[in-house]
Protein backbone atom coordinates (compact mmCIF):
# COMPACT_ATOMS: atom_id res chain seq x y z
CA UNK A 1 0.00 0.00 0.00
CA UNK A 2 1.30 3.19 -0.94
CA UNK A 3 1.85 5.66 1.89
CA UNK A 4 0.60 9.42 1.50
CA UNK A 5 3.38 11.66 1.67
CA UNK A 6 3.76 13.69 4.77
CA UNK A 7 2.86 17.76 4.54
CA UNK A 8 5.32 19.89 5.12
CA UNK A 9 4.97 23.58 4.83
CA UNK A 10 6.63 23.84 1.86
CA UNK A 11 4.10 21.40 0.57
CA UNK A 12 1.34 23.22 2.04
CA UNK A 13 2.60 26.44 0.49
CA UNK A 14 3.01 24.54 -2.95
CA UNK A 15 -0.80 23.44 -2.25
CA UNK A 16 -1.83 26.84 -1.26
CA UNK A 17 -0.16 28.36 -4.67
CA UNK A 18 -2.51 25.75 -6.86
CA UNK A 19 -5.43 26.42 -5.77
CA UNK A 20 -6.51 26.02 -1.85
CA UNK A 21 -6.26 29.30 -1.24
CA UNK A 22 -9.23 30.46 -3.15
CA UNK A 23 -11.28 27.20 -1.50
CA UNK A 24 -10.43 28.05 1.95
CA UNK A 25 -12.35 31.90 1.92
CA UNK A 26 -15.47 29.93 0.15
CA UNK A 27 -15.68 27.31 2.64
CA UNK A 28 -15.10 30.18 5.40
CA UNK A 29 -17.97 32.18 4.33
CA UNK A 30 -20.13 29.43 4.15
CA UNK A 31 -20.00 28.72 7.77
CA UNK A 32 -20.61 32.39 8.63
CA UNK A 33 -24.28 34.25 8.91
CA UNK A 34 -25.25 35.21 5.64
CA UNK A 35 -26.94 38.80 5.64
CA UNK A 36 -30.01 39.33 5.08
CA UNK A 37 -31.02 41.58 2.46
CA UNK A 38 -34.54 42.72 4.29
CA UNK A 39 -32.79 43.89 7.62
CA UNK A 40 -33.39 47.02 8.67
CA UNK A 41 -30.76 50.03 8.46
CA UNK A 42 -31.79 53.43 11.01
CA UNK A 43 -29.90 56.68 9.06
CA UNK A 44 -30.13 60.36 8.88
CA UNK A 45 -29.41 62.45 5.77
CA UNK A 46 -29.14 66.21 5.99
CA UNK A 47 -31.84 67.66 4.03
CA UNK A 48 -30.78 71.31 3.94
CA UNK A 49 -29.40 71.68 7.06
CA UNK A 50 -31.42 69.64 9.16
CA UNK A 51 -31.55 65.99 9.97
CA UNK A 52 -34.47 63.24 8.46
CA UNK A 53 -34.17 59.34 10.33
CA UNK A 54 -35.39 57.09 7.55
CA UNK A 55 -34.95 53.44 8.04
CA UNK A 56 -33.91 51.36 5.10
CA UNK A 57 -33.98 48.01 4.12
CA UNK A 58 -34.64 45.43 0.88
CA UNK A 59 -32.91 45.55 -1.80
CA UNK A 60 -34.57 45.96 -5.71
CA UNK A 61 -36.76 48.07 -8.14
CA UNK A 62 -39.32 49.95 -8.05
CA UNK A 63 -38.35 51.07 -4.36
CA UNK A 64 -41.50 51.16 -2.17
CA UNK A 65 -41.25 54.41 0.04
CA UNK A 66 -43.81 54.91 3.37
CA UNK A 67 -45.48 57.90 3.60
CA UNK A 68 -47.28 58.35 7.33
CA UNK A 69 -49.75 59.85 8.41
CA UNK A 70 -50.57 63.55 10.54
CA UNK A 71 -48.03 63.01 13.74
CA UNK A 72 -47.07 59.38 12.60
CA UNK A 73 -43.84 58.09 12.04
CA UNK A 74 -41.79 55.10 11.07
CA UNK A 75 -43.05 52.97 13.33
CA UNK A 76 -46.63 53.35 11.63
CA UNK A 77 -45.14 50.87 9.00
CA UNK A 78 -43.72 48.23 11.56
CA UNK A 79 -46.44 45.36 10.23
CA UNK A 80 -45.89 46.61 6.82
CA UNK A 81 -42.79 47.30 5.86
CA UNK A 82 -40.40 44.41 6.92
CA UNK A 83 -42.54 42.20 4.75
CA UNK A 84 -42.31 44.18 1.23
CA UNK A 85 -38.64 44.68 2.45
CA UNK A 86 -37.89 40.78 1.93
CA UNK A 87 -38.78 41.37 -1.77
CA UNK A 88 -37.57 44.77 -2.87
CA UNK A 89 -36.08 47.82 -1.88
CA UNK A 90 -38.24 49.97 0.98
CA UNK A 91 -37.46 53.43 3.00
CA UNK A 92 -39.50 54.88 5.83
CA UNK A 93 -38.75 58.00 7.62
CA UNK A 94 -40.03 60.32 10.30
CA UNK A 95 -40.93 63.92 8.83
CA UNK A 96 -39.48 66.91 10.32
CA UNK A 97 -40.17 67.33 14.06
CA UNK A 98 -41.33 63.18 14.38
CA UNK A 99 -39.71 60.60 15.59
CA UNK A 100 -36.02 60.54 15.65
CA UNK A 101 -35.84 63.50 12.83
CA UNK A 102 -35.00 67.00 13.38
CA UNK A 103 -37.30 69.78 13.53
CA UNK A 104 -37.43 71.73 10.07
CA UNK A 105 -36.76 76.09 10.25
CA UNK A 106 -40.23 76.67 8.65
CA UNK A 107 -43.67 75.41 7.94
CA UNK A 108 -44.02 72.88 5.21
CA UNK A 109 -46.87 73.14 2.76
CA UNK A 110 -47.96 69.92 0.81
CA UNK A 111 -45.58 70.46 -2.28
CA UNK A 112 -42.66 71.63 0.12
CA UNK A 113 -43.20 68.11 2.25
CA UNK A 114 -43.15 66.57 -1.23
CA UNK A 115 -39.87 67.93 -2.61
CA UNK A 116 -38.37 67.45 0.85
CA UNK A 117 -38.99 63.96 -0.08
CA UNK A 118 -37.81 64.17 -2.91
CA UNK A 119 -34.46 65.38 -1.51
CA UNK A 120 -34.45 62.89 0.82
CA UNK A 121 -34.62 59.88 -1.33
CA UNK A 122 -31.37 61.59 -3.53
CA UNK A 123 -29.72 61.63 -0.31
CA UNK A 124 -30.50 57.95 0.57
CA UNK A 125 -29.60 56.74 -3.25
CA UNK A 126 -32.69 54.86 -3.17
CA UNK A 127 -32.96 55.41 -6.98
CA UNK A 128 -36.54 55.48 -9.00
CA UNK A 129 -38.88 54.01 -9.74
CA UNK A 130 -40.87 54.62 -6.75
CA UNK A 131 -44.04 53.00 -5.98
CA UNK A 132 -45.58 55.39 -3.25
CA UNK A 133 -47.74 54.09 -0.08
CA UNK A 134 -48.91 56.87 1.97
CA UNK A 135 -51.49 57.00 4.80
CA UNK A 136 -54.07 59.61 5.60
CA UNK A 137 -52.29 62.93 5.46
CA UNK A 138 -49.36 61.15 3.50
CA UNK A 139 -51.66 60.20 1.01
CA UNK A 140 -51.48 63.99 -0.55
CA UNK A 141 -48.71 64.22 -0.10
CA UNK A 142 -48.33 61.42 -1.89
CA UNK A 143 -49.95 62.57 -4.30
CA UNK A 144 -48.55 65.55 -4.87
CA UNK A 145 -45.03 64.20 -5.23
CA UNK A 146 -46.47 62.12 -7.94
CA UNK A 147 -47.60 65.16 -9.67
CA UNK A 148 -44.11 66.94 -9.45
CA UNK A 149 -42.55 63.98 -10.14
CA UNK A 150 -44.36 61.52 -12.87
CA UNK A 151 -41.22 59.75 -14.39
CA UNK A 152 -39.91 58.67 -10.88
CA UNK A 153 -43.78 57.36 -9.86
CA UNK A 154 -44.08 53.91 -10.77
CA UNK A 155 -47.53 53.22 -8.75
CA UNK A 156 -49.54 54.00 -5.63
CA UNK A 157 -50.97 52.58 -2.70
CA UNK A 158 -53.15 54.94 -0.39
CA UNK A 159 -54.18 53.38 3.03
CA UNK A 160 -57.18 55.44 3.79
CA UNK A 161 -55.81 58.68 2.43
CA UNK A 162 -57.03 61.96 3.91
CA UNK A 163 -59.21 64.14 1.06
CA UNK A 164 -59.30 67.89 -0.05
CA UNK A 165 -62.36 69.48 1.23
CA UNK A 166 -62.86 67.20 4.05
CA UNK A 167 -63.89 69.79 6.70
CA UNK A 168 -67.03 71.28 3.78
CA UNK A 169 -68.40 67.92 3.66
CA UNK A 170 -68.24 66.63 7.38
CA UNK A 171 -69.35 70.35 7.62
CA UNK A 172 -72.54 69.45 5.96
CA UNK A 173 -73.54 66.25 7.76
CA UNK A 174 -72.97 67.52 11.55
CA UNK A 175 -75.26 69.53 13.86
CA UNK A 176 -74.17 73.16 14.92
CA UNK A 177 -72.95 71.78 17.90
CA UNK A 178 -70.78 68.67 16.90
CA UNK A 179 -69.61 70.89 14.54
CA UNK A 180 -68.14 73.47 16.73
CA UNK A 181 -67.47 70.48 18.88
CA UNK A 182 -64.90 69.60 16.10
CA UNK A 183 -63.93 72.88 15.35
CA UNK A 184 -62.37 73.08 19.13
CA UNK A 185 -60.92 69.35 19.12
CA UNK A 186 -59.00 70.18 15.63
CA UNK A 187 -57.54 73.66 16.76
CA UNK A 188 -56.27 71.62 20.00
CA UNK A 189 -54.34 68.24 17.52
CA UNK A 190 -53.23 71.58 15.72
CA UNK A 191 -51.96 72.96 18.72
CA UNK A 192 -49.45 70.11 18.92
CA UNK A 193 -45.73 71.02 18.61
CA UNK A 194 -45.11 68.43 15.51
CA UNK A 195 -47.51 70.43 13.43
CA UNK A 196 -44.88 72.76 12.49
CA UNK A 197 -44.05 70.19 9.73
CA UNK A 198 -46.81 71.16 7.40
CA UNK A 199 -49.31 73.22 6.99
CA UNK A 200 -52.28 70.66 6.11
CA UNK A 201 -54.83 72.60 8.41
CA UNK A 202 -54.45 75.99 6.95
CA UNK A 203 -54.47 74.52 2.83
CA UNK A 204 -57.50 72.01 3.28
CA UNK A 205 -54.80 69.87 0.88
CA UNK A 206 -56.14 72.42 -1.68
CA UNK A 207 -52.17 71.32 -3.11
CA UNK A 208 -53.32 67.74 -3.86
CA UNK A 209 -56.54 69.09 -5.63
CA UNK A 210 -54.37 71.36 -8.07
CA UNK A 211 -52.18 68.11 -8.27
CA UNK A 212 -54.00 66.71 -11.45
CA UNK A 213 -53.62 65.06 -13.62
CA UNK A 214 -51.27 62.09 -11.83
CA UNK A 215 -49.05 59.89 -13.82
CA UNK A 216 -50.79 56.89 -15.61
CA UNK A 217 -49.66 54.31 -13.19
CA UNK A 218 -51.31 51.62 -11.07
CA UNK A 219 -53.34 53.51 -8.05
CA UNK A 220 -55.19 51.57 -5.51
CA UNK A 221 -56.80 53.64 -2.20
CA UNK A 222 -57.54 51.22 0.56
CA UNK A 223 -60.80 52.61 2.13
CA UNK A 224 -61.60 51.97 5.83
CA UNK A 225 -64.87 51.39 6.02
CA UNK A 226 -65.35 49.84 9.14
CA UNK A 227 -68.89 51.66 10.29
CA UNK A 228 -70.59 48.36 12.43
CA UNK A 229 -69.74 49.16 16.47
CA UNK A 230 -68.21 52.63 15.87
CA UNK A 231 -69.41 55.57 18.25
CA UNK A 232 -71.82 58.19 16.38
CA UNK A 233 -69.31 60.72 16.07
CA UNK A 234 -66.89 58.77 14.48
CA UNK A 235 -69.10 56.87 11.98
CA UNK A 236 -70.32 60.57 10.48
CA UNK A 237 -66.58 60.77 10.25
CA UNK A 238 -65.60 57.98 8.77
CA UNK A 239 -68.74 58.74 6.25
CA UNK A 240 -67.40 61.23 4.92
CA UNK A 241 -64.09 60.40 4.56
CA UNK A 242 -65.58 57.10 2.27
CA UNK A 243 -67.58 59.21 0.03
CA UNK A 244 -64.45 61.52 -0.68
CA UNK A 245 -62.28 58.66 -1.65
CA UNK A 246 -65.04 57.08 -3.71
CA UNK A 247 -65.58 60.33 -5.70
CA UNK A 248 -61.64 60.47 -6.08
CA UNK A 249 -61.28 57.03 -7.74
CA UNK A 250 -64.10 57.35 -10.05
CA UNK A 251 -62.03 60.51 -11.11
CA UNK A 252 -58.77 59.32 -11.21
CA UNK A 253 -57.40 56.94 -14.10
CA UNK A 254 -56.08 53.50 -13.17
CA UNK A 255 -57.38 54.23 -9.92
CA UNK A 256 -58.89 51.24 -7.78
CA UNK A 257 -61.05 50.80 -4.50
CA UNK A 258 -60.71 48.34 -2.38
CA UNK A 259 -63.10 48.50 0.58
CA UNK A 260 -61.53 47.21 3.86
CA UNK A 261 -64.95 46.87 6.26
CA UNK A 262 -62.82 45.24 9.24
CA UNK A 263 -61.23 48.59 9.45
CA UNK A 264 -61.03 51.84 10.56
CA UNK A 265 -58.22 54.70 9.74
CA UNK A 266 -55.17 52.44 10.36
CA UNK A 267 -55.60 49.63 8.17
CA UNK A 268 -51.71 48.92 8.03
CA UNK A 269 -51.92 47.93 12.08
CA UNK A 270 -55.49 46.75 11.94
CA UNK A 271 -55.15 44.72 8.92
CA UNK A 272 -51.62 44.80 7.15
CA UNK A 273 -52.04 41.67 5.48
CA UNK A 274 -54.35 44.05 2.82
CA UNK A 275 -51.58 46.54 2.74
CA UNK A 276 -48.99 44.06 1.48
CA UNK A 277 -51.23 42.60 -0.83
CA UNK A 278 -52.13 45.79 -2.73
CA UNK A 279 -48.47 47.11 -2.81
CA UNK A 280 -47.40 43.45 -4.19
CA UNK A 281 -50.03 43.83 -6.69
CA UNK A 282 -48.93 47.10 -7.81
CA UNK A 283 -45.00 45.71 -7.23
CA UNK A 284 -46.49 42.69 -9.84
CA UNK A 285 -47.86 44.83 -12.32
CA UNK A 286 -44.64 46.77 -12.38
CA UNK A 287 -43.24 43.53 -13.55
CA UNK A 288 -41.69 42.21 -9.72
Amino acid sequence: MKRKPKLNSRTLLLITATGLLTIVPLLRRSTEATPNPAQAEDKFFDVGGYRLHAVLAGQGKPAVVFESGMGDGTDSWDKVQPEISKVTRTLSYDRPGLGKSDKAPQLHDLNQSADELHVLLQKSRVSPPYILVGHSMGGLIVRVFAYRYPSETAGMVLVDPSGENFDDRLHSKLTLQQWQAYLEAKKEHFAIPVMHMDMYGMTSGSEAAAAVPLPSVPKILLSASKLDDVPADRKTFREAAVELQKEWVQKTPDAELVAVPTSEHYIQIVAPEIVIAAIKKVLAENGR
